[in-house]
C-alpha cells in the first residue's frame, strides 16, 4: 500500500436501516478474524443506535475493545473525538474574532462566535467523519494501534454519503461566514473615518491577528492534505458492500446509495439478507408468497448489479448473537467460499 499506511482492507457495509447490515458485518469480521488469525482487525459502528454491544454480549462503547485475539471493535462517541479534533481551531478562532475590536461593540456577534467555535455546533455526520478520517490516517502519530483490516457498519444513506465527506468544508464554511459578517460590518464602520480608525487600529494587536490568521491558514491545510491523503485511501482500498432485503423500498435504497457513493468508493458487492428459505415456503402459505416476492426482487438486485459479487443468506430460526451466534450466520452468508480472499477482494481486484 502506497504511504505509512499499513491498512490492507477497508470493508464498508451500508444500506436501508433494519435490513441486517449490524449483523452481516459483525459476523464478516469474526469470519474473517477466523480465517486470518495473524492480522489486526477493527469493527466500528457509526450508525447513531449502536448494537455492537447487543450482538458480542460485551460492553464495547467508546473504547477500542477486545473482542478475541486478533479482533477488536468500538461504538464510538463521535463528539469526544470532534471535541479533540477542533478544539485548538476553536479556540484560535475565537481569539481572533474577538481581536478585531468591532466584536467587542456588538455583543451578539460575540455570542455567535462563542457558539459557533465548538464541538457542540458540529453535525453528528461530520464528528463520525472526523473519527473515521482519524481511525484511517496511519499518518496520524496519536494512534496507539494499527489494525490491518477495517470492517464498518454505517449508517444508513445520506449519512453514509456524509461519513466520506472531506470535514475541512464545514470549517471552512463557518469561517468563512464568520469573516464575511465582520467583513461587512467593517465596511459599513469605514463610512465613519474617526470611528474606523477607533475599531480598527494598528500596532501589536494587529501584528498579533496576523500571527493568528496564518496559524488557522495552517491548520486548514492540514485538514485539507490529510483529507485528501483519506479520501484517496478509501477509494484505491474501500470496498462498499450495500445491505438490502428483497422489498421494492430495500433494493430502491441499494440503488441510490449505489450510485451516490460511486465518487468515493468502490463498490464490490450486495448482500440480500433475511431471505424465506425454500423449504420453509413449501409448508407454510404465508412464507411461500412471500418467498415468490423475494424472488421477483432477487432477480431485479442481480439484474441491476450483475457486474458485482452477490452474496444470500436465509433468516436463521436465531438470533445471531455471540460469537457462536455470528459464526452461525457467517457460515449462512459465506457457506461456498473456502479462501479469505474471495471476501475481502471478491472482484479479484489487483492491489
Amino acid at each position: 500500500m502506497a504511504g505509512n499506511n499499513l491498512i490492507e482492507y477497508l470493508l464498508v457495509f451500508g444500506g436501508k436501516g433494519g435490513v441486517g447490515k449490524s449483523s452481516i458485518s459483525s459476523a464478516t469480521a469474526v469470519k474473517v478474524s477466523d480465517l486470518l488469525p495473524n492480522k489486526k482487525i477493527l469493527l466500528i459502528s457509526f450508525d447513531i443506535a449502536h448494537n455492537l454491544t447487543d450482538l458480542f454480549g460485551i460492553n464495547i462503547g467508546n473504547n477500542i475493545t477486545p473482542i478475541k485475539d486478533n479482533l477488536w471493535a468500538i461504538e464510538p462517541d463521535p463528539h469526544i473525538y470532534a471535541e479533540k479534533y477542533t478544539k485548538e481551531f476553536a479556540e484560535k478562532s475565537r481569539k481572533l474574532m474577538k481581536m478585531t475590536p468591532i466584536v467587542n461593540l456588538i455583543p451578539k456577534l460575540e455570542e455567535y462566535i462563542d457558539n459557533t467555535f465548538n464541538a457542540d455546533s458540529i453535525p453528528v455526520a461530520l464528528k463520525n467523519a472526523i473519527f473515521f478520517q482519524q481511525i484511517l490516517d496511519a499518518e496520524d502519530t496519536t494512534q496507539n494501534l494499527q489494525f490491518d483490516i477495517i470492517i464498518c457498519d454505517f449508517p444508513p444513506t445520506a449519512n453514509m454519503v456524509a461519513l466520506f465527506e472531506i470535514p475541512e468544508d464545514h470549517v471552512k464554511g463557518i469561517m468563512k461566514y464568520s469573516l464575511r459578517i465582520i467583513s461587512e460590518i467593517r465596511k459599513a464602520m469605514q463610512k465613519f473615518t474617526k470611528a474606523a480608525k477607533f475599531l480598527f487600529p494598528f500596532g501589536k494587536s494587529s501584528e498579533e491577528r496576523k500571527g493568528l490568521a496564518e496559524e488557522l491558514l495552517e491548520m486548514l491545510n492540514e485538514i485539507e492534505e490529510r483529507g485528501e491523503r483519506i479520501a484517496d485511501l478509501i477509494k484505491n482500498y474501500g470496498s462498499l458492500r450495500l445491505v438490502s432485503i428483497a422489498e421494492k423500498p430495500s433494493y430502491e435504497e441499494i440503488k441510490r446509495a449505489y450510485e451516490l457513493t460511486q465518487k468515493y468508493i468502490n463498490t464490490d458487492g450486495i448482500h440480500i439478507n433475511m431471505l424465506i428459505p425454500e423449504d420453509a415456503a413449501d409448508h407454510c402459505n404465508f412464507c411461500k408468497n412471500k418467498h415468490q416476492k423475494q424472488q421477483k426482487y432477487i432477480k431485479q438486485i442481480e439484474q441491476e448489479f450483475k457486474n458485482l459479487k452477490i452474496w444470500k443468506s436465509n433468516s436463521l430460526g436465531i438470533e445471531p448473537i455471540g460469537l457462536d451466534g455470528l459464526r452461525t450466520l457467517a457460515d449462512e452468508i459465506y457457506s461456498s467460499i473456502d479462501d479469505v480472499n474471495d471476501i475481502l477482494n471478491p472482484l479479484k481486484k489487483s492491489k
